[in-house]
């Protein structure tokens, strides 16, 4: 699976007849930087002073090249990047538009609804070199991601029933917590997310016995569900040290 993302979009781009017939100018000059090209690029998601939710895409060098609509929940804005991820290696999901004093880039789904969308553009050629950048920045995402197989990670999965869980790794490999079912992979992202956060203050942890004599913990959310489990141990000791490793654990992770 590593770079077939990337393998897709070259493909794609090079089938493009939109950016077969860009043309280079000097204002708004969207090419990829050097970081660009060595480095992924990355979401960045946030709430505002209102209370909604919003995601940016970044560049390699931490440019914005997309932009959200404002989500009413975390998870609903963890469903757009997802949505990105999933139209935006493919150049032709990209729509030149005019606009006041120039041209924006839209990225739209597969029914044409607008996912996020760039910074306005003085040329038209300018936003239209702007998919390169985009895809790059996708695709280059995805396969970061794929390519994290050891150490401490998140790992979102769907089990053959279609219910998605995650899973947080150690450095060894070894699961430290898992999760209940959810019904879509943005549920699953948005209770690691909570678990990251909620998972670094130890008033959130509950020690537990299990019948057979061993230990366990649970973390639970600020809401007081619990979202994560961790595996048996055979003394109380290590269950109270493994909370330990993983509330220092927690801030090395990158969720989404």
């Amino acid at each position: 699976m590593r770079n077939l993302n990337s393998l897709i979009a070259l493909l794609a781009l090079s089938l493009s007849p939109v950016l077969v017939a860009c043309t280079a100018d000097s204002d708004d000059a969207t090419s990829d930087s050097s970081d660009d090209s060595t480095a992924a690029g990355k979401f960045d998601l946030w709430q505002a002073s209102d209370a909604q939710w919003h995601f940016h895409l970044k560049s390699g060098n931490g440019s914005i090249l997309l932009t959200s609509e404002a989500y009413s929940s975390r998870t609903a804005a963890i469903n757009g990047v997802l949505a990105t991820t999933g139209n935006g290696i493919d150049p032709n999901q990209y729509q030149v538009v005019a606009a006041t004093n120039g041209d924006v880039l839209h990225l739209v789904a597969g029914n044409n609804e607008i996912i996020s969308f760039s910074q306005v553009y003085s040329t038209k050629s300018s936003a239209t070199r702007a998919i390169t950048s985009c895809v790059h920045a996708v695709t280059s995402y995805l396969d970061k991601r794929e390519s994290i197989t050891t150490g401490a990670r998140v790992e979102i999965a769907q089990g053959a029933s279609g219910q998605y869980h995650f899973n947080f790794d150690a450095a060894n490999g070894q699961i430290v917590l898992s999760s209940e079912s959810y019904t879509t992979e943005a549920a699953a992202f948005n209770g690691a997310m909570a678990v990251q956060t909620d998972g670094q203050n130890a008033a959130n942890y509950a020690l537990l016995q299990n019948t057979a004599g061993g230990y366990y913990f649970t973390v639970t959310a600020l809401n007081g569900q619990v979202i994560s489990t961790s595996q048996q141990y055979t003394t109380k000791a290590a269950a109270q040290s493994a909370i330990k490793a993983v509330i220092a654990l927690l801030p090395k992770i990158s969720v989404l």
